[in-house]
């Protein structure tokens, strides 16, 4: 079984790094387009960073976070937009224009995932970038708060990140595969994008009550930055990894469960 996980586990790798030459070698073709990109994105993390600073200017601490907690919390936010974007985000978008328009029937025929290769058919090199300004806000934020960086922590905070990065996939992916069923699933794209905005501005350590259950747990937006960032200024404990543990494994599981059911729905190009 190992043995088996680890063949597909490199033949996946080899995938993704043949199909991330040839989308360099594409996005290089228009450099201009490459690096607007990049400055617009980066303009925008530093406009809200210095809205909070604006903000903490006048109140001090929010949810018990000071300025430095909440850089952290804004360059986890900036690191893990980096990582999605320039993975698998425009190909997880563009899945109900693949269900509607029949193309997907090129992806189901190809020995592969037919999930993983819709995914990361548009991969954005340009994005990853972004990555650096996000590690420089933390690294900043943990030298203000004083905090000792050992191999555990600095490992839990990528581990976490990385189950945060996991998480946002699956988060996407569900709210797409209604397109199997339905003919527009615009409703569900506007809420993705009210949440994701909502919780980009807004820590979850000020959460509560009925809120704190939709954005940990319903729809689990909430937990992105929040968590690693937690861990990274030592607010988190055995019950925040039960709760990523459970929340993580619950929407994997709904991911490839709704992946399959709409599949087996699907009706490709040719009926």
């Amino acid at each position: 079984m190992a043995r088996r996980f680890l063949h597909q586990l490199r033949r996946y790798g080899r995938i993704l790094a043949t199909l991330f030459r040839c989308r360099v070698s594409r996005q290089m073709i228009y450099r201009a387009s490459f690096w607007t990109a990049f400055w617009v994105d980066l303009l925008i993390f530093i406009i809200i960073l210095f809205t909070f600073s604006a903000i903490y200017s006048q109140v001090g601490t929010i949810g018990g976070w000071t300025l430095p907690h909440m850089v952290i919390f804004v360059g986890t936010f900036t690191i893990l937009d980096a990582l999605y974007m320039s993975t698998y985000f425009f190909g997880v978008l563009n899945i109900p224009e693949r269900i509607r328009s029949g193309t997907l029937d090129l992806y189901l025929v190809k020995p592969a995932n037919a999930l993983f290769m819709v995914s990361v058919d548009s991969l954005d090199f340009g994005s990853i970038l972004l990555s650096v300004p996000g590690v420089l806000m933390v690294a900043w934020g943990v030298r203000e708060l004083g905090i000792r960086l050992t191999p555990g922590v600095v490992g839990g905070y990528i581990l976490l990140v990385v189950i945060m990065y996991l998480l946002m996939y699956c988060l996407m992916v569900v709210l797409r595969v209604p397109a199997f069923w339905l003919v527009r699933i615009n409703a569900f794209q506007e809420l993705e994008n009210a949440l994701v905005e909502f919780s980009f501005r807004i820590p979850g350590v000020v959460f509560s009550g009925v809120w704190k259950v939709l954005l940990y747990v319903v729809l689990p937006y909430g937990l992105m930055a929040t968590i690693p960032a937690q861990f990274i200024t030592g607010g988190m404990h055995l019950r925040h990894w039960l709760l990523v543990s459970g929340v993580f494994a619950g929407f994997w599981v709904l991911t490839i469960t709704l992946w399959r059911a709409g599949v087996r729905r699907y009706g490709s190009a040719s009926s």
